[in-house]
């Protein structure tokens, strides 16, 4: 009998980034670790990227991102930059009761709001994104036992 993947939505800011090729990077990183340790991810900008699929309207953007998130077991949050789609996704997630990881650098400013929302499992403050890597895959084989 096979067993449904569990899905995680990977939510991270893609507008008003520093190394926005470096920030994607890491966002597909953390796809494929999901996917290494058995779940199904979803990496919103490998489909609706603003640079690279500029003639996606907002609204499907929106409608897209929605029907993802609350088809999500999971929603891992990227919160390093201020990101007005981040907070709406987790502020969805959190409404649908779905999961949600948060990570974000040491040492960086966070907003609490974000931080305190009821259905967050874990904080993960990291040093570098191979230091976050790490950390995830504990917290995401802990979450799925």
């Amino acid at each position: 009998m096979n067993k449904k993947k569990l899905r995680i939505y990977i939510s991270g800011a893609l507008t008003g980034i520093e190394n926005p090729t470096v920030i994607k990077d890491f966002y597909v990183a953390i796809g494929l670790l999901c996917e290494k340790v058995g779940f199904q991810a979803y990496v919103p900008h490998l489909n609706t990227d603003p640079l690279k699929h500029p003639n996606i309207t907002p609204s499907q953007v929106f409608q897209t991102d929605k029907s993802q998130v609350s088809q999500a077991d999971l929603v891992i949050g990227y919160i390093g930059y201020a990101s007005i789609g981040v907070g709406m996704e987790l502020a969805y997630a959190e409404t649908n009761s779905i999961p949600i990881i948060l990570i974000y650098e040491t040492g960086k400013t966070i907003s609490r709001f974000p931080r305190g929302i009821p259905t967050v499992l874990a904080e993960i403050d990291f040093q570098d994104y191979q230091d976050a890597l790490v950390q995830l895959e504990i917290a995401l084989k802990k979450w799925n036992t």
